[in-house]
This record gives C-alpha cells, structure tokens and sequence, in this order.
C-alpha cells in the first residue's frame, strides 16, 4: 500500500507543477527584437554590397512577426490492481495486469514543445515606395539629422551631389563622381574642388532653420461666413505651414574652427568665394529677418539656392537612393583599388583630393565608410556576396552612425503604409 500511495503522490505532484509552468515574455521579447535590430543592419549593408558591385538595390519588409511557444505536460496515475494478486501459471510471463500490481504505460507520463516563429515578408517595389525613395532630399529633412546631433560635415558628404557658383555672371560646377570627376573645375582660378566646398559649407556654419506661419481660413466661397456657431469655428480654423531655409550659424562656425586643423582652417579662409563675415550679414544669419509668406505659395526648389552679396551658391542634393549608391562607389574603390581615370581633372599639388573621404571636424572615427573583406575579427554587421564576406568592425563609429542614418532615411522619404518596419534584403542563392 506503500508503493501505492508513494506514485499516487507523485502524479498530483506532477500535475500541480505542470499547471505552475509560465511562459516568460522578457527573454522572449530581447531575442527577437535583437534579430530584428540585426537583420535591419544586415539589409543595409548588403544593399551597400549591391550597390558596390552595380547590381540594383533590393528592399523586402517584415511587415508582422508572432512567435508562439507551447509546452504540453501531463502525468497521469499509473493503472493498479486493489484486492488480492492472482497467481501466474508456470512457464507464463507477467504481460496483463493479473499477474503485476501496478502496470506502466505510454501515455503514463509525457510532455511535448513547440517553438515556432512565424513571420510574413512582403516586397516594397511600389509606386509609392520608390517616389519617396528617389526624390532628392529636402531642407525639412536635412534639419531633421542636423538636429540630431550628426555631424553636418558627413551629412553635406552624404547629401550633396554637387555645388554651382555663379559670380559676375560666370558658373562653376563641383561634382563629386570618382574615378572620372573628383569635383576640381579646370576654369577656377583657385584651383578649388568639391571636398574644399565640403570644408566651406562646414566652416562656414552652413545649417537650416525652420518656420512655422499659421493661416487662417475665411470659410467656404472666400466669402464672409454666415453667423452661428459653424460660421464661427470656420473663421477660427488655420492652417499651420512650416518653412526651411539655408542659413549661416556663428555658433556653428565657430565650433567647425576649434576642431578642424588650423592649416586646413587658413586654406579654407582663402577659398571662400566672400569674406566669412558676409556670411553672417542679417539677411543671411540665422534667426534673422526672414518672412517666408513671400514664397508661401510657391514650391520649394530641388536645387537649394543662397546668396551672399554678389555669389550665389546652388546646392544640388542627393535621393535617398543616391546615398547609397554614393556609398556603394566608394566601397567599390577602395575594395577594388581603384585609381584616377586617366581623363578625371586634378590640379597640381591637390593629390589629396583622390583620397577617401574623411571628416576633418570628427577625431574618433573621421574615415567616412570602414569595412574589411574576407578578414576575421569582431564585426559589428557581417554579410556575403559572390566574392567573399564582408564586415563592418566595431571600431568603425562613423560607418555604424552611418547605418542608423541609412534606416531613418528610408523611413523618412517612404510612406508609412510601404514601410511598417525596417526592409530586409536577402541574397538569392
């Protein structure tokens, strides 16, 4: 009876603890979104990769992600016999609970788990999604990563395709496109290229500023209202319209002057095409007279004008697509070696315009794109492609400050409905 009442225990122990077993949520939770976190990094990369190597960009979304665990326990009592045992016969063997007491089955005691992630992956070449994609980016949107602390130097690197000066009537033209074109224009007389406009713009203090105006609305007809209530609030009701425009910030100059080498400092001071106090005059120097209403109603221009004196400098930026394939290029350089084109323009004593993009206000990591190939090491995102594996190591803080400006980016110019989370791209095989 012992025994028997020894099992019978257990199995409410069983049942008891098997009823106690919780699903924990935390370590659940920290696993996939640290997935995610990662796939989004490898995505990016990848499509750096592509771009590197001239093959199109690719973007796919997660766009519904559930995982499910389920844990089934059950321990049952065991089949006994109560009353007296019945004697075997000789030569037989105990198979049937006559001949034993208590008789174990497969279904006595068993458990079974299933983990399972299920995830749905859909395309984002749409309409919508490519209209974001490649149109050139706006002041609105530069202000946004301005005021988030990113560097401007590595922002004008990223978003600028090129530079037009016009002075006394004459244009000169910067644009950066190696191996064929390092943005040096044979007619300047100063011998200037696309990254001395790099360092201007920077030095300069060259940032945007935002304004919002309010417009009230007079009511259907744009004639008065009628009275009552409704006319009322239709009187009230304005619309609010914010307003972007280049400006020079004495506060950022000055900074952008303590960090950038001195010599570079002196250079950049005889390049400018005015003396740098014009570029603080009150038309042109941040929070200073500007009523954007005269321009309420016009569109705001792709090529991003300013003008100080007698020069007007002509910004033209970048989409978010040409971000990446700017990147794309120079990896592709600096993977392949790549030298000068034998056709491209560079003057005399400016070989330092051929090297790789670097940033001379950013000390800690100023190479603007790092990444090895085919080498070991701690990586902070890895991927492959036809010719080997790629990384990004942890030392590389620009190229990884890079890569969450990459995500917003694509947020930012896509719409919400063609975007529910990050893109992730997967290499065909």
């Amino acid at each position: 009876m012992w025994f028997r009442a020894l099992v019978a225990g257990a199995g409410l122990a069983g049942l008891l603890s098997a009823c106690a077993v919780i699903d924990p949520v935390d370590n659940r939770y920290d696993t996939i979104s640290r997935s995610l976190a990662k796939a989004r990094n490898d995505s990016i990369f990848l499509n750096l990769v592509r771009a590197s190597h001239d093959y199109p960009l690719s973007f796919t979304v997660v766009s519904n992600v559930t995982p499910s665990l389920t844990n089934t326990t059950s321990f049952a009592l065991p089949s006994f016999l109560v009353g007296p045992k019945l004697g075997a016969f000789p030569g037989t063997l105990p198979t049937s609970s006559p001949f034993r007491d208590v008789v174990f089955g497969n279904t006595t005691a068993s458990n079974s788990t299933l983990v399972s992630t299920n995830f749905n992956v859909s395309t984002q070449e749409t309409s919508a999604f490519y209209e974001g994609f490649l149109k050139p980016i706006d002041l609105t949107t530069l202000a946004y990563f301005i005021r988030q602390g990113y560097p401007r130097e590595m922002l004008f690197w990223l978003f600028t395709d090129s530079f037009e000066i016009t002075s006394h009537g004459r244009t000169a033209g910067y644009h950066y496109a190696p191996p064929d074109d390092y943005g040096c224009n044979i007619d300047d007389p100063l011998h200037r290229c696309f990254i001395d406009w790099i360092h201007i713009a920077t030095l300069s203090g060259l940032t945007v500023e935002q304004k919002t105006q309010e417009k009230s609305s007079s009511g259907g007809g744009g004639g008065k209202p009628k009275g009552g209530a409704e006319a009322a609030g239709a009187a009230a009701k304005a619309t609010a319209t914010a307003f972007a425009r280049f400006c020079f910030s004495p506060i950022l100059a000055q900074q952008a002057r303590a960090t950038m080498p001195q010599a570079l400092v002196a250079q950049m001071v005889r390049f400018l095409p005015v003396p740098l106090m014009a570029a603080f005059a009150p038309l042109t120097r941040c929070a200073g007279p500007w009523d954007p209403s005269a321009t309420a109603d016009q569109a705001q221009p792709d090529i991003l004008p300013i003008t100080i004196d007698s020069v007007t400098v002509r910004i033209v930026p970048r989409s978010a697509y040409g971000v990446f394939e700017f990147l794309g290029t120079l990896m592709k350089i600096q993977r392949d070696h790549i030298l000068p084109a034998t056709d491209a323009y560079i003057p005399s004593g400016r070989e330092d315009v051929t090297d790789a993009p670097a940033l001379a206000t950013v000390h800690e990591d100023p190479a603007l794109i790092t990444f090895l190939q085919n080498l070991g090491g701690e990586c902070f995102v890895h991927t492959w492609f036809t010719d080997g594996d790629y990384c990004v190591p942890e030392q590389a803080a620009t190229t990884k400050r890079i890569f969450g400006l990459l995500a917003q980016l694509v947020a930012i110019e896509t719409a919400a409905t063609d975007l529910s989370i990050t893109p992730i791209v997967r290499v065909l095989q």
